[in-house]
């Protein structure tokens, strides 16, 4: 299960919609974090379960994520559709950050 291991800067905000695992996301009109969609990803959620709407959650804007499924090396994408963080290319998604290892997500967005 992926998790935060390192935190540089982190925002809390309110869950537009029930998200769960690790998730590129946006805010919406209100304020409130929902996954990319059609936008670009502001930054990244990784959570062990689901968050309900109106609960907060924490967006990590730079830091790592650790026991993340990746490739060392890997440039790493949040799709625009459905925000879903892995290997996509660049024509539809947002750069979130990269492995260093298998199992480390360097974010930086």
């Amino acid at each position: 299960m992926a998790r935060i291991d390192k935190v540089t800067q982190i925002v809390r905000a309110t869950a537009g919609t029930a998200l769960t695992g690790v998730k590129g996301v946006t805010m919406n009109a209100g304020g409130s974090v929902v996954p990319c969609g059609s936008a670009d990803a502001y930054g990244v959620v990784c959570l062990p379960g689901t968050v309900a709407a109106g609960d907060p959650v924490g967006v990590l804007i730079s830091g790592e994520i650790v026991e993340f499924s990746g490739v060392a090396g890997a440039k790493i994408y949040a799709t625009i559709t459905t925000g879903a963080v892995g290997t996509a290319t660049a024509a539809d998604a947002t750069r979130v950050g990269f492995c260093v290892e298998a199992s480390r997500l360097v974010v930086n967005m």
